[in-house]
């Protein structure tokens, strides 16, 4: 089995909605409702759980019905950092894996994330134990101090952008969360966790389009992909 978390309980403060920016509409539908889609459609997860603040359960329910998602089993309510209600559903889901089933963490604000992407990042998974999906760096990065200055320039070929679904069996997600559990530590991100517990996730090369959906600007940004691209997400 191959399970897909999609993390959806930020509250859209950043882009100053007043809401979750998951109900935003990107083509006349809800943002997460493109998000949900890709891994619908997606021959490589079977089942999809999906963790949001409590009040906004009920509204994604009523929209995954609307749209007919099978695929969706379950809402979990999210806790106060997306680690923690990423480690919930863990814990929720941990009675039914197996070790070797493969369980992808997605940010509900991605919501252009290709077929073909979710296919290998499942497929490296299985093969290394751990893999995510990331951007080859386009500019120069530079890494400072907490003063700001500049450490060091680590090379452009080597950089990456990290993106979502990060996947990896379930035996190493558990392991990762459990250790940062008990270290009190929080991450940037799910494969920070599985470094820190000894496993390297395999980096799989997506397009600029899988773009996470952070500032009202990026909606009009992701308007246009939409409009550009719309016969891959429909």
């Amino acid at each position: 089995m191959n399970y897909l978390i999609i993390v959806a309980g930020g509250g859209g403060k950043r882009m100053g909605l007043g809401y979750n920016k998951i109900f935003a509409k990107i083509g006349g539908k809800p943002l997460i409702y493109w998000t949900v889609l890709a891994f619908e459609k997606s021959k490589s997860v079977d089942e999809i759980i999906i963790s949001a603040a409590a009040s906004d359960i009920s509204k994604i329910r009523a929209i995954c019905k609307k749209y007919g998602f099978s695929k969706v089993k379950d809402y979990v309510a999210s806790l106060a950092t997306r680690q923690d209600s990423s480690y919930e559903v863990l814990k929720n889901i941990k009675g039914k894996t197996k070790k070797t089933d493969l369980v992808g963490v997605h940010n509900a604000a991605n919501p252009f994330v290709a077929k073909a992407e979710i296919k290998q990042v499942f497929a490296e998974a299985g093969r290394f134990g751990a893999a995510l999906l990331a951007q080859p760096a386009r500019d120069t990065v530079k890494i400072s101090n907490k003063r700001g200055f500049v450490l060091q320039t680590p090379l452009r070929e080597l950089s990456w952008y990290a993106q979502t679904p990060q996947v990896a069996t379930f035996a190493n997600l558990w392991k990762a969360f459990a250790k940062a559990h008990r270290q009190k530590f929080t991450g940037t991100d799910d494969a920070q966790l599985l470094e820190r517990a000894g496993i390297k996730p395999k980096i799989v090369p997506c397009s600029n389009v899988n773009m996470k959906i952070t500032f009202v600007e990026d909606l009009t940004v992701a308007g246009q992909i939409l409009k550009t691209f719309a016969k891959n997400y429909e």
